[in-house]
């Protein structure tokens, strides 16, 4: 091939590279990114679909650990507490959660996070009521919590309807009776309030909301 043919091929390929990146890329970059928000959009609609909340309730969730009064009066209420640990097993005991595993253990997975999840708000958003099934210490933790300043003001925060509220019950209850509870409480959030630092770990993560059957 002549040096003359092998100029005109490298200019017509450099004409066709600039072409793709001023015309075709821009599109293609356009397109890519907004096939990615599509997908974050679906996941979050997803989520909070499947977690048979209401908005308000769904928004706030990433806010529970934030609130530092919230946070304060929770602390106090779990230290005048037995022991966590047996409050946490004597809920595992009642709801049958987590069964095939150690009555002690600290493990936690999707499937029974899940299943426990679904159970527990299908009874209390979409039946009216799952309140009489469940275990004492939790429920009094809760009955506490819900009735102090912190949380008051973060229902008014949020602008809860008393329906909201109810649902918070039941994500309290929720958060109590997990298997790392109480490991989680005196790792972070006693230490938190303790240093009168941020809580570094979220009361409920939404991506453990999604892919519950509603």
């Amino acid at each position: 091939m002549s040096n003359t043919k092998l100029k005109e091929n490298k200019q017509v390929m450099s004409e066709d590279w600039n072409s793709f990146v001023s015309d075709v890329l821009p599109i293609l970059t356009m397109g890519l990114l907004a096939a990615i928000q599509l997908g974050f959009t679906n996941l979050f609609t997803s989520n909070k679909k499947s977690s048979m909340l209401s908005d308000a309730v769904y928004d706030s969730l990433d806010d529970i650990y934030k609130d530092k009064e919230f946070v304060k009066d929770f602390v106090n209420i779990l230290k005048k507490e037995g022991n966590l640990e047996d409050i946490i097993a004597r809920a595992r005991d009642k709801h049958q959660d987590y069964r095939f595993q150690d009555r002690s253990s600290t493990k936690r997975n999707n499937m029974d996070d899940r299943n426990f999840y679904y159970s527990l708000m299908h009874g209390q958003v979409k039946q009216g009521s799952s309140e009489w099934s469940w275990e004492a210490d939790s429920t009094r933790i809760v009955n506490t919590l819900i009735k102090t300043n912190g949380y008051k003001n973060f229902s008014k925060k949020h602008k809860f309807t008393a329906v909201d509220d109810k649902q918070m019950r039941a994500l309290f209850y929720y958060m109590i009776t997990r298997p790392d509870f109480a490991v989680n409480v005196k790792k972070y959030l006693f230490t938190a309030v303790a240093r009168n630092k941020d809580v570094v770990i979220r009361a409920i993560d939404k991506s453990n909301l999604s892919g519950i059957l509603t």
